[in-house]
């Protein structure tokens, strides 16, 4: 089951090539709810959420700043975030399942005038592979939003920790956007048909997700709620390998 649900996954995201609801799903611009000027303050946020975690958690990391220092973003979907983190960091790796979205990506970057970046395909069933493709304690920050809530189970939300944990230089640091669990049965967690829950696959308590990065060698320095409304029941977790 486990095996089959990644292979699904890989297949879905990669129906990017053609299908406009996936397109919007993996933030394209121009596409649905992503007119490019939304699209490029959509990164903007989510970086404005990166320097605030600093700050406040990593305030020493802060005042030396990101410009010499690599970032790498899980599941970088149209390049949104990318936008912003190439902006700021030194490098840049974007890692995603679908070809046809990293071409994207790297397209819209290629049109903001950015060349710090490097788009990587991850296999969806071997997600340890990019160890080897990108190397080993290769970044210093590790950053997923809008991913995670779409993985195929908990079991592979692990392997892909154990992968960033492997990708971290020791003292690195991590942001990452969970979908937490709210008790409702929309997300509770779902064990098949993919194509039909992705939008609320996989879900986490605070001490489920929290253990993970524990289990996986992570020091968690805070977490929080909602930070874009609480529609979506998004929580951040901020860490350091």
């Amino acid at each position: 089951m486990k095996r089959n649900l990644e292979k699904d996954a890989g297949l879905y995201w990669s129906l990017s090539r053609h299908d406009e609801r996936v397109q919007d799903q993996s933030h394209w611009a121009g596409s649905a709810r992503w007119p490019r000027q939304r699209w490029l303050e959509y990164g903007e946020f989510n970086f404005g959420l990166v320097e605030t975690f600093f700050r406040q958690f990593a305030p020493s990391e802060a005042a030396v700043g990101f410009a010499s220092k690599a970032a790498l973003d899980w599941g970088c979907g149209g390049g949104a975030n990318m936008s912003a983190l190439c902006r700021y960091f030194n490098r840049v790796v974007g890692v995603d399942i679908s070809q046809p979205t990293l071409d994207e990506c790297a397209r819209q970057l290629n049109r903001g005038g950015l060349s710090n970046f490097e788009a990587v395909l991850a296999d969806a069933a071997r997600p340890r592979q990019l160890l080897d493709r990108v190397g080993r304690e290769a970044v210093d920050f590790f950053f997923s939003v809008a991913v995670f809530q779409h993985f195929p189970s908990k079991a592979y939300t692990k392997e892909i920790l154990e992968t960033a944990a492997g990708l971290l230089r020791k003292g690195g640091h991590g942001l990452v956007q969970v979908r937490y669990f709210d008790g409702s049965e929309k997300l509770r967690q779902k064990d098949g048909d993919y194509a039909k829950n992705v939008i609320y696959m996989t879900s986490f308590t605070t001490e489920e997700f929290s253990a993970l990065l524990a289990g996986t060698g992570f020091t968690l320095l805070g977490s929080v709620r909602d930070l874009d409304g609480p529609k979506d029941c998004h929580e951040y977790f901020f860490f350091r390998k």
